[in-house]
């Protein structure tokens, strides 16, 4: 099952338990980082987690400072894309993990200049005229069924 842990104030994972044994032993985790394994609601310490007990040899940590509000995913100049990421269940009431903030509002993007060449320029303009055809035969299509219509319809009222 995976499982993830907090680190320098940011989630990692997930990991599968031997993984997470490797890491713990290269001294990348400790006993008393933060975890949770799928399935759990409550985070724990990684020791427990894992079913083990701190060591009495490692030293005693201080508490974790209360982990900031995580930045947004993408600074507002990058373009937004959908990404579906799966992310363990946080548990609100747990004072030391960030709590799930709303998503930012979308944002207005106003165009004020186009900095293209001038070759770039038309070949966007003649790009543009093509894609409008479509449009214009669609609408040229309702226009004259509808005058059409009115003509058929003043022809027959004046006979």
């Amino acid at each position: 099952m995976a499982i993830w842990v907090i680190k320098d104030k940011q989630r990692e994972g997930p990991y599968e338990e031997q993984d997470v044994r490797e890491l713990m032993y290269e001294g990348t985790y400790s006993n008393t980082d933060p975890a949770i394994r799928d399935g759990q609601f409550d985070w724990s310490t990684l020791g427990q987690v894992l079913a083990r007990e701190p060591s009495s040899l490692e030293p005693t940590p201080s508490p974790l400072p209360p982990i900031a509000e995580p930045p947004p995913l993408l600074p507002p100049e990058e373009p937004i894309a959908h990404e579906v990421v799966f992310e363990p269940p946080v548990p609100a009431t747990s004072p030391d993990l960030p709590t799930p903030s709303s998503p930012p509002p979308p944002l207005r993007v106003t165009v004020v200049d186009f900095q293209m060449s001038l070759g770039s320029m038309v070949i966007f303009m003649v790009k543009w005229m093509l894609a409008c055809i479509p449009a214009l035969l669609i609408l040229g299509a309702i226009v004259a069924i509808f005058w059409g219509a009115c003509i058929a319809l003043l022809s027959a009222l004046l006979r």
